[in-house]
This record gives structure tokens, C-alpha cells and sequence, in this order.
């Protein structure tokens, strides 16, 4: 049986937790230990039988380890993951890359001096249905690509809003949410050219957005508006209709639309629409359905992934540089919704 690769975790949050459910069914990876100073980290040791260190350098003076996952809070990213990247261990780092560009070029850079791999943790190009998307466009199924559609539609209960930060800058869907979707239509289709945006405060009435509405333009000259807000009743996001992460329950809807020339495309909710002869309203739609609509392996495949990275059987995936496109849209995205104008990416 060939040798898995042993992960550290870098701070155990939401994400943190996540990726060590997915260590442990991954046929390619051991959970070497954890980084944290919480109040569960003790019980986590005990549970999962591995060695708790209080910081990162407790971690890079232990045996036998391979790579890391940070999962820190943003503004620590940049501080972590290079101190990891210096000593020549891989890092899976969680999303967004950094809390601002400046540092998250710091990062890439830290890579590529010391020629060590990393990775952005935008798991979702991970899920086998993205995969069968990406195909279907790369293959020119719906040829020239015209239009898109992501909705992004749920309601957050105020318990969630317990949290101070969430109710304060960078809290908002934009920041926690969002990042995701732009990862992911860059992803599908490209660069982007142009972004504006609108948000509004007006049903939570916190310092941060509930709700966004935003128009890109890619340099392909198709159009997309991303829609999102956590203040709506609705069955349309990623989190409720991909069934990759259990807490969230599955819709069986789609949240992505994707129009062309050829055809047309929705997902989660696989199908693909089309005409058999003649392009025309006049005649029948065609639509093939993917019966095989759920992928809750998503995170185990960007474990075995990393494993592969880390083994040099693979390249990354999402990469530093895939993660700061990411933080660039971003940020033309809060400067479009305070100016009001259209932003030059």
C-alpha cells in the first residue's frame, strides 16, 4: 500500500474542522496533528489522537511531517503560510488568499522562491459536477458563451450575527460568501474585464451588506450578474443545491445558468439544453438531465488532490495566483458598490 502524507491543521473553525472530517476518509492522506489555541483544541487532540501545538513553530520543529492547511483568520494568512513555504512544506491555504493584495502577493512570492507548492483552497472545483460543466464548455456544447446567471439566495437565522465580525467589515456575503462564485465563473469562463456593483444594508441594517447585485464583463465579451443576499427565503444558492457539505440541506434546485449560442446549461441541478435541428423559439428544446446530481466527496478530492501535489503526481488546481485574480475582482467589486462606477479589473 503506498504511504500517505501526513496534514497538520492550522486552526480548527468551521473550515478547520471540515478538512479534518475529510483527512479521515481520505485514502491518501493522515492527520498528523493540529495548531490551535481554543478552547476545543484539547478535546480535538484526545478525540483524533494526535499532538496539539500551541503555534506554528511547535509544529515545525515536530517529525514526520509532509504539509499543512491554514485555516486562520485572513489577516493571519500571510504570516502562516510563509513561515511554512520558507521551510519547503506545501500549503493548502483556505480562501480568500489574504485579507488584502499586497500580502497575498507576499505569499505567491514566498512559493515560488522557495519553489514549494500552493494551493487555494476554492474547493468547489473539486465537485465531479463542476468538472462535467467545465467539460461541457471547453467542448464548446453551448458554443460562444453569451450570458450567465448566479444566484446566490439564502437567509441566515440572527443567531448567526452573535459574532461581531460578522456584522462587521468584510462579515457581509460579499466577503464570506461571494468569493466562492467569483472564483468559480472565472473558473468556467474566464477573465474578467469590467465589474460594477450595488449593495444595500437596508433589511438587516448592520455596518455591512445583506445584499449585492453585481455585473461583470469578461474579456470574451460575454456578460454575468452575480445576485446575493442572506436576507431571502429561497432554495437558490450553491451551499443548499451542490449537497457537498451535510449541514446545509440539499434543494435539488441550481443556483448557475449558463447561456450560448448552442446551448444553454444549469447547475448544481445538471441539465443541459439544446435543439436538435434548427435553432429557433418555434421549435422543441431538447434538455439531457445528469441523473448523478450530488457530489459530497467535494473536500476528500481536494485532499487526495493536495496529496497528489505534495507527492509531485500533480499540479495545483487553484493556485497563489488563481487566489489573487480572486482578491483583485474582489476588490473592484468594494470599490464599484461605494463609488457607484464601473472598475477597470
Amino acid at each position: 500500500m503506498k504511504k500517505k502524507i501526513n496534514i497538520s491543521i492550522v486552526g480548527t473553525g468551521l473550515m478547520g474542522l471540515q478538512h479534518i472530517k475529510a483527512i479521515q476518509k481520505s485514502k491518501k492522506a493522515n492527520l498528523h496533528s493540529i495548531v490551535e489555541i481554543g478552547d476545543n483544541a484539547k478535546n480535538l487532540s484526545k478525540k483524533y489522537k494526535i499532538p496539539l501545538y500551541s503555534n506554528t513553530g511547535e509544529l515545525l520543529n515536530s517529525k514526520n511531517l509532509d504539509a499543512v492547511i491554514v485555516a486562520t483568520p485572513n489577516q493571519l494568512h500571510e504570516k502562516h503560510t510563509v513561515s511554512f513555504l520558507k521551510n519547503k512544506i506545501p500549503v493548502l491555504l483556505e480562501k480568500p488568499i489574504s485579507d488584502n493584495i499586497n500580502s497575498a502577493k507576499k505569499i505567491i512570492s514566498s512559493a515560488n522562491k522557495n519553489k514549494t507548492p500552493l494551493l487555494i483552497g476554492y474547493h468547489r472545483r473539486h465537485n465531479s459536477i463542476v468538472s462535467k460543466v467545465k467539460g461541457l464548455i471547453d467542448k464548446g456544447k453551448l458554443g460562444n458563451i453569451v450570458s450567465a446567471n448566479v444566484l446566490c439566495w439564502l437567509y441566515k437565522h440572527r443567531t448567526y450575527y452573535k459574532e461581531k465580525w460578522r456584522v462587521s467589515k468584510g462579515g457581509g456575503p460579499l466577503g464570506i460568501n461571494l468569493v466562492h462564485d467569483i472564483d468559480m465563473i472565472c473558473y468556467l469562463l474566464g477573465s474578467i474585464k469590467y465589474v460594477q456593483a450595488f449593495t444595500t444594508n437596508i433589511t438587516r441594517k448592520f455596518q455591512v451588506e445583506d445584499t449585492a447585485t453585481i455585473s461583470l464583463i469578461f474579456n470574451s465579451g460575454a456578460l454575468c450578474t452575480l445576485n446575493l443576499s442572506d436576507t431571502i427565503v429561497a432554495p437558490w444558492s450553491y451551499e443548499l443545491t451542490a449537497g457537498e457539505n451535510p449541514a446545509y440541506p440539499i434543494t435539488n434546485q441550481s443556483a448557475y445558468m449558463i447561456g450560448g449560442t448552442k446551448g444553454s446549461l444549469q447547475f448544481p441541478n445538471l441539465k443541459y439544453w439544446f435543439y436538435k435541428k434548427e435553432r429557433s423559439w418555434w421549435n422543441k428544446i431538447f434538455v439531457n438531465e445528469d441523473k448523478n446530481k450530488k457530489d459530497d466527496n467535494t473536500l476528500v478530492n481536494q485532499i487526495n488532490h493536495f496529496a497528489d501535489v505534495v507527492t509531485k503526481k500533480a499540479k495545483p488546481k487553484v493556485n497563489g495566483n488563481d487566489g489573487l485574480i480572486s482578491l483583485k475582482i474582489f476588490a473592484a467589486i468594494t470599490k464599484s458598490a461605494k463609488t457607484g462606477k464601473k472598475v477597470r479589473i
